[in-house]
């Protein structure tokens, strides 16, 4: 019993750090999307947008700590794979939706 419990709980701390990353991944898009329409409070949500993938990282980093050598490297392909998408097609389909309306 004391082993299933030990994996039980690093098993709900690996998801709450991921849940975690989620959130403040998803605070910080928010908070970008809403600064230019709203110039009164650019400063405070631009320190929101930086806050949040600052902790996005931080809980990142977290979660790939908390897994065996196998969960590591299978993460880290993921991670190297979803980068690039990111930094590429996101701004593809950015601009896309932009010359759409």
């Amino acid at each position: 019993m004391p082993h299933e419990t030990l994996q039980d709980e690093s098993t709900n701390g690996r998801r709450t750090s991921l849940l975690s990353f989620y959130l403040a991944t998803l605070l910080s898009a928010i908070a970008l999307s809403v600064v230019g329409s709203d110039q009164p409070l650019r400063k405070p949500l631009l320190s929101l947008a930086v806050a949040g993938a600052g902790a996005a990282v931080w809980f990142l980093l977290r979660f790939l700590r908390s897994n065996d050598e196998r969960e590591r490297q299978i993460n880290y392909r993921r991670v190297s794979v979803s980068i690039p998408f990111r930094g590429w097609v996101y701004p593809l389909l950015w601009s896309f939706c932009g010359a759409l309306a």
